[in-house]
């Protein structure tokens, strides 16, 4: 059947998985013979290559650069992936090694594309061998510290409108601009360097919160340039443009994805005073963001102003780069972000949790396969990371709602609530997760999905749906620690569990998805 006869997606006939011990350990035994089943089928489909060659595809997201980055995340992850029934993982760091070039890409920096995730890239082999060195202690280039200090610097000096061709292009987007920048920037942080190290990247460093100042004064500039012609009427405390007159919102190219990479600093990089404190004007953001999806049952429109679904489909996209799931993305971040969710916290939050995740849950089993960007995976990976808010942060979100209790006088608890557990989450994204086996490249039998474009790639292809299922092995080890742990001390809380000493290892390996920021950059 060609793509264009096929559904946008399929009616999901599928049922959650049984969160018990016996259904856990089966499903991680599941994945793991996926994941490294399936690191043979991309070693083979994507053989190293010794220059960049003629193609400026050269981004993380659909480039042969995100082959690499695969590898090394699963490196990263290999304790969690072992299983008697598969053996030896393959050696993940040296097939990473082996496509990360030690040159270019010979390409100009352009400003209006200055992260290492998009299709034209001068930061995407520096921001790899920055990343594969401090993973294997290796020797770090200055000459690749020199070019990302040269993007960021640019970035810094960028209007928050630029020139792309024919028109006028957004400068703050993850998958080209500032916030992508700023997550790739924090990702580099989170690693250990040596000495020398250290001292030539802490003038990078120190650019964080001025990278934070320019992100968000393009979000008030944005504003400022809807309400001149559109009013004030659905206009956000904080807008982003993609082109001059569309201000997407959802998580590749909109103001989900960008609120997600400023919620990953310090939280003193958002607050070191009274005269800046981004946390009200990002909090009001994300409630508005909360508002227009309650307002279409769990949809997340693709732009502001909501122009409907196009000629080409009948219904709102469900998937990471646009539609709820990059809301579910956010939210995650949102919720684990103490500072934020204690003190502006509101109800409406976790409606739009639920009715975005029945959304996904209906709509998710995309027929364009188990990719990230538009398939399965990149569904249910944000449903897997509510999966860890709504398990282990029970406290702080006690806090966060007795808070909101005080502030608005509320004094009937019942009115806040709205049936979210970590079980709900988990057993769908599971579901999902194994549902992804039957995708090509993976499967190729004859089936109901079709070949992504780029089938092995980061984005669409099985390099991203390799990391899914290995941050799901992850999350189903915790909980498997967390379960132990429960037994052994009936009282303990899921909460407690995070700061004991057997449950830190697994919780360490929790990456999330690539290239979108999570609430924390990992090591």
């Amino acid at each position: 059947m060609a793509a264009a006869d096929l559904p946008q997606f399929y009616q999901n006939n599928l049922s959650p998985v049984s969160i018990t011990k016996e259904s856990l350990e089966k499903t991680l035994k599941e994945l793991q013979i996926a994941v490294n089943h399936g690191a043979g089928l991309l070693q083979e489909g994507c053989r190293p290559q010794k220059d960049w060659g003629k193609t400026y595809n050269t981004g993380l997201y659909v480039g042969f650069p995100g082959i690499a980055l695969a590898f090394l995340r699963l490196d990263h992850q290999v304790k969690t992936l072992s299983n008697s029934d598969v053996g030896l993982p393959l050696d993940f760091r040296n097939l990473a090694n082996e496509r990360i070039l030690s040159h270019g890409p010979d390409v100009p920096l352009l400003p209006e594309r200055v992260s290492p995730f998009g299709s034209h890239s001068v930061l995407v082999g520096p921001f790899m061998r920055l990343l594969a060195a401090a993973q294997s202690g290796g020797s770090i280039s200055e000459v690749d510290i020199e070019c990302l200090r040269n993007v960021v610097q640019v970035a810094l000096t960028n209007s928050h409108l630029l020139p792309h061709g024919d028109r006028m292009m957004g400068t703050d987007e993850v998958l080209n601009g500032r916030a992508g920048l700023l997550w790739a920037v924090l990702s580099v942080r989170a690693h250990e360097y040596d000495e020398q190290a250290r001292e030539l990247l802490a003038p990078i460093f120190d650019y964080v919160p001025k990278l934070i100042d320019a992100i968000i004064t393009g979000g008030l500039e944005g504003r400022k340039d809807y309400t001149k012609k559109h009013g004030e009427k659905n206009a956000l405390p904080l807008m982003w443009h993609w082109d001059d007159d569309r201000y997407y919102i959802g998580a590749v190219h909109g103001a989900c994805g960008i609120i997600a990479s400023l919620l990953a600093c310090d939280p003193g990089e958002l607050n070191d005073s009274a005269s800046r404190n981004y946390l009200p004007l990002i909090a009001e953001t994300i409630t508005d963001l909360c508002k227009i999806c309650i307002a279409h049952n769990g949809h997340l429109p693709t732009s502001i102003p909501d122009r409907g679904p196009s000629s080409r489909r009948s219904s709102p996209l469900v998937q990471i780069c646009h539609g709820s799931p990059g809301m579910l993305a956010l939210m995650a971040c949102a919720r684990r972000n103490s500072p934020l969710t204690s003190d502006y916290w509101q109800p409406e939050w976790d409606l739009a949790i639920r009715l975005a995740s029945e959304r996904v849950w209906e709509e998710g089993l995309l027929s364009k396969g188990g990719g990230v960007c538009h398939g399965i995976t990149g569904n249910a990976w944000p449903l897997l990371l509510l999966h860890d808010s709504f398990q282990y942060d029970d406290k702080e979100m006690q806090v966060a709602k007795r808070n909101y209790m005080e502030r608005t006088q509320t004094t009937d608890p019942r009115s806040i609530e709205h049936g979210l557990t970590g079980d709900f989450f988990l057993s769908k994204a599971l579901s999902f997760m194994l549902q992804a086996r039957e995708t090509p490249p993976y499967y190729n039998s004859a089936n109901i999905y079709r070949l992504p474009d780029h089938p092995f790639s980061l984005a669409e292809g099985l390099a991203g749906t390799l990391c899914a299922w290995a941050d799901t092995c992850v999350a189903i080890q915790m909980r498997l620690q967390s379960m132990s742990l429960h037994e052994a001390r009936p009282n303990c809380s899921s909460s407690s569990s995070m700061a004991e000493p057997a449950f830190q290892g697994p919780g360490t390996l929790h990456l999330g998805i690539p290239t979108l920021a999570y609430h924390r950059p990992a090591a």
